[in-house]
């Protein structure tokens, strides 16, 4: 039975918590369950569970995904924007959590800090799911991995170049992190290209370095972008602000957004794909600023899988929720 996993009841809060076996189960039964759904074979695996679906902030791929997802599997979610519940300065946190165990099957939470979600799983009885953080966003990771593995058959080996690019307003590192939490443990070649000052922790760089050591992958962190992207099989575009900057608000201001003029160079161009594999894929996860971060050339090109990508959440959520919640 699902519920008799190895992985049930487990939080599913940063990809540093899974190993690289354990994160291929939950790709192997995302791709079952993808295949099921395109050939209309019923799965209502968590039929009767009921998901909470916290947002502090907006999504449109996280609540459609998640919602349509426990749908799909033959369960039901609850949405609850911070107008629809006693956020934290009302109830503490740590009652909520209590609270929710007692009705539902499974927290998903997309919050401002990544600690709260932390602390909110340490009270909850029942599965907490990172829907995105300040710190990290495995679910989206872990879609972009998976378009990755559906497209090479593989993951080991494969050079994917996260690449900083300009956007008018502040977004999280949380995908950088998380990039770096997983990748150099399967084996993969990360390259980070940013500019000075915008570099990921020094403790996440340290763990996905010794990580990279035990598999064989490799870490690097360059301010050049053509080094970044050539021979890559995977480039992903990313904007984001020093974490410092980041969690004072999305309108704090950053060197980007205070001198736009010295950044807005990082714009991934044809001329920046041409340097890498001839079948690189460009992954994007969305919303993109469509003329700052990348062109309408690149975005809609045969080498973009940004919508292949936005699918791959739905599978991949469903697999992680099929595979933990009790």
């Amino acid at each position: 039975m699902e519920n008799e996993l190895p992985l049930s009841g487990r939080d599913f809060i940063s990809l540093r918590d899974f190993t690289a076996e354990e994160l291929y189960m939950f790709w192997d039964k995302a791709i079952e369950l993808k295949h099921k759904l395109k050939r209309g074979e019923p799965h209502e695996l968590l039929r009767g569970k009921t998901l909470a679906m916290i947002f502090e902030f907006p999504s449109t791929r996280t609540r459609t995904s998640f919602e349509t997802g426990m749908q799909q599997l033959g369960g039901h979610a609850i949405f609850f924007s911070p107008q629809h519940y006693w956020t934290k300065e009302k109830e503490e946190p740590k009652d909520t959590a209590r609270v929710l165990s007692r009705y539902v099957n499974g927290v998903m939470i997309r919050a401002y800090n990544h600690e709260e979600v932390v602390e909110f799983a340490k009270w909850a009885d029942i599965p907490v799911y990172n829907a995105a953080t300040n710190y990290e966003h495995p679910c989206q990771v872990m879609a972009d991995f998976m378009t990755t593995l559906e497209k090479r058959k593989r993951l080991e080996g494969i050079k994917h170049a996260v690449v900083w690019a300009y956007c008018k307003f502040n977004k999280p590192l949380g995908i950088v992190n998380s990039v770096l939490h997983a990748g150099p443990k399967l084996g993969m070649d990360i390259t980070i290209a940013c500019p000075e000052g915008y570099d990921p922790d020094q403790h996440v760089i340290e763990y996905a370095t010794k990580e990279a050591k035990l598999s064989g992958g490799k870490v690097a962190i360059t301010r050049d972008v053509k080094e970044a992207v050539t021979g890559a099989d995977v480039i992903h575009i990313k904007g984001w602000a020093p974490h410092e900057i980041f969690v004072k608000g999305i309108e704090a201001k950053a060197p980007h957004t205070e001198r736009p003029e010295m950044y807005k160079k990082w714009i991934v161009t044809r001329e920046v794909i041409d340097l890498a594999k001839r079948d690189v894929m460009i992954q994007h996860a969305l919303p993109v600023s469509r003329g700052e971060e990348a062109t309408d050339e690149v975005l809609e090109g045969p080498n973009s899988v940004i919508f292949d990508e936005a699918e791959n959440r739905l599978h991949v959520q469903k697999a992680i929720m099929t595979l933990t919640m009790r």
